[in-house]
């Protein structure tokens, strides 16, 4: 997958936040496993519909909701890399709107 290393980066990023120490080998690891398992749906945001970078991703997880008997996705993960927010770095002149799109199979 072409933006693996990018989710990786961002994935440390993600788990630095929450005061862990950067690993991206374990990140690119972990991220991969969760595409080539199809455990996780991955929702990446992109700086200009399917041309910038990557900026952002969430994660979620399938669960089963008892109350509603049916399944459901738990958000998990949740991250936009701090030059893209709102209080951070401006957009470059020209970026366009930030898109999100699906990454893996399932």
């Amino acid at each position: 997958m072409a933006d693996l290393p990018a989710l990786a980066a961002l994935f440390d990023g993600y788990r630095q936040f929450y005061e862990q120490a950067p690993n991206l080998g374990e990140a690119t690891r972990f991220m991969q496993q969760r595409l080539q398992r199809g455990d996780a749906v991955l929702l990446v945001a992109e700086q200009a519909a399917g041309r910038g970078p990557l900026i952002g991703f969430c994660q979620l997880y399938p669960s089963f909701c008892s109350i509603a008997a049916q399944p459901i996705q738990i958000l998990s993960d949740l991250f936009v890399a701090p030059g893209a927010r709102r209080g951070g770095a401006e957009q470059p002149p020209g970026a366009g709107p930030v898109c999100l799109a699906g990454l893996g199979d399932g």
